[in-house]
């Protein structure tokens, strides 16, 4: 996700009562209003110690006339009593024992507050488009919407005929109904989080783009975009094949890159990108944001976070990989560019905001999509592969990725999987790149004493790092040398090796550190 910030915090919790095992579910909308009728046949499992009930998250309707209300739910053909609060939907199943396979229909109509987002695009055109990170999946069905709970989805969606449907998984069916409605069926065998459960609708103009595979893989524009689309959504292929051929096959049925209204400069829903409809110019200027989207299918979406403390490993990584695209396609130069950037953004940050990668200090999600989350974490995987080398370094994303997909992963299980790839011990450089907070804040100054040259090497920031530092020194007639530096002390004075006076120098200068220069 190319992220941007708003209002309307919501915490999504994890439910620990249940496991969803699959969603089925109906929606019908219509171009009158923006009323939805919706319909959720659940499929979930209860845990050894569920007592009485089980509790989903849906938003109940409110005061302004939005949200939804549950008319009947529905056990084995048995009608089940439930309650229905602000946030949460309550039910009381007919079979109470524990470890049983409940599935439950839920029916239920309103008009979305969030989630499912139902208006107009900037050509003035009606659309609709769900836009659930991290919590929005409760408007507009009942769920557990929480990235730890994975579930496989079917939707099938009523809607005018005039309108094209996209969403998760696979399409499966596509009937006419009377009334000029039609009924488009989409259905994922893979289990996915809430957050990248999606359909949209809208009059979309398409470009089908190859695949070694023959996997569909599609690009939707609003048809007032087509030329403008085409050129700039037809990148695709490349980080697509880049991924694929460092990582593992692509994980799902199929790749849509939809133009839409989503809130984000892009929102990775699963094998169904959305993209800010503002991002479509022509100009040929999507790429980094395609790449990202698309480096989430992996990350993110087939390998998804425990917790939302875990966000670095979606954010973080899908930020890292569209540099190491970056890097295939244009080189080291560019990339270093992108990382000096970065490094400045999280640099920004810090001074107004001191957060651990592994976020355990932000109350809300929302809050947590910040540099520290994208930038960050991109960095410290960068630093992560210049410390253990590249072999190490993709053998170890390669493991984790196959360790964890279709699953969730922790920061602890990444860094179970890369110590495996190295005899180096990786203890310490985990626990201060994301248990610590900060970052090396260093001056340095050259010296002369006894007619040796010495640089002299000081940390400024209140926690000690550890890290190795090249530095290139510089002298009068064009000479170089490159020297290593191990930085353990808040202050170290380093004779410098060399056979000609040293005029200046520059730190990193291969841009492999995260840290901040100053006198």
């Amino acid at each position: 996700m190319k992220f941007l910030l708003f209002p309307g915090l919501i915490f999504a919790q994890k439910n620990q009562q249940i496991d969803i095992l699959n969603y089925e579910i109906s929606i019908d909308v219509n171009d009158s209003t923006d009323r939805i009728y919706g319909s959720n046949t659940i499929t979930l499992k209860s845990a050894p110690y569920l007592k009485e009930s089980i509790t989903l998250d849906f938003i109940q309707k409110d005061d302004t006339g939005k949200g939804m209300l549950v008319s009947k739910i529905m056990q084995n053909g048995k009608q089940v009593s439930f309650k229905q609060t602000s946030h949460h939907l309550i039910i009381q199943p007919i079979n109470q024992a524990i470890e049983t396979i409940h599935k439950l229909k839920i029916e239920y109509t309103g008009i979305p507050k969030d989630g499912l987002i139902i208006g107009k695009n900037k050509f003035d055109n009606r659309t609709f488009f769900g836009d659930n990170w991290p919590a929005g999946a409760r408007h507009w069905f009942p769920c557990v919407d929480h990235p730890s709970d994975k579930a496989t989805i079917t939707f099938s969606i009523t809607h005018p005929s005039h309108y094209t449907c996209v969403s998760n998984g696979k399409k499966k069916t596509k009937t006419a109904l009377r009334n000029n409605k039609t009924t488009t069926t989409y259905s994922s065998k893979f289990q996915l989080p809430t957050k990248v459960m999606v359909f949209g609708l809208a009059d979309f103009e398409t470009d089908t783009l190859s695949h070694p595979s023959n996997m569909e893989h599609i690009n939707f524009m609003f048809p007032e975009d087509k030329t403008k689309g085409t050129k700039d959504m037809s990148i695709a292929s490349e980080p697509l094949h880049f991924f694929e051929s460092h990582i593992a096959p692509y994980p799902f049925e199929k790749l849509y890159n939809v133009q839409s209204t989503t809130r984000y400069g892009g929102m990775e829903n699963a094998g169904c990108i959305f993209y800010d409809e503002h991002a479509v110019t022509g100009q040929g200027s999507m790429e980094p944001l395609i790449a990202h989207e698309i480096a989430h299918q992996w990350f993110g979406n087939s390998a998804t976070e425990s917790d939302w403390s875990h966000l670095w490993l979606s954010e973080g990584f899908a930020t890292y990989f569209t540099n190491l695209y970056l890097e295939h396609k244009y080189g080291r130069e560019i990339m270093n560019e992108q990382l000096i950037k970065d490094r400045n953004r999280v640099i920004r940050f810090h001074k107004a905001k001191q957060l651990p990668l592994k976020d355990t200090v932000s109350k809300y999600p929302l809050q947590m999509l910040n540099p520290n989350a994208y930038q960050r974490g991109s960095w410290t995987l960068h630093m992560l592969r210049n410390k253990i080398g590249d072999d190490a370094f993709w053998k170890g994303i390669k493991a984790y990725y196959n360790a964890f997909k279709y699953k969730n992963a922790s920061t602890a299980g990444l860094i179970r999987i890369m110590q495996s790839q190295t005899t180096l011990n990786l203890d310490h450089f985990f626990q201060q790149w994301t248990e610590q907070t900060g970052h090396p804040v260093l001056s340095s100054a050259l010296g002369q004493r006894t007619g040796k040259q010495y640089l002299t090497l000081q940390q400024k920031q209140s926690q000690l790092f550890n890290f190795t530092l090249e530095i290139q020194l510089k002298g009068k007639h064009g000479e170089t040398d490159n020297i290593i530096v191990f930085m353990t002390k808040q202050q170290q004075v380093v004779e410098l090796p060399t056979n000609f006076n040293v005029e200046s120098f520059q730190l990193d200068p291969n841009t492999n550190l995260l840290f901040e220069e100053t006198n």
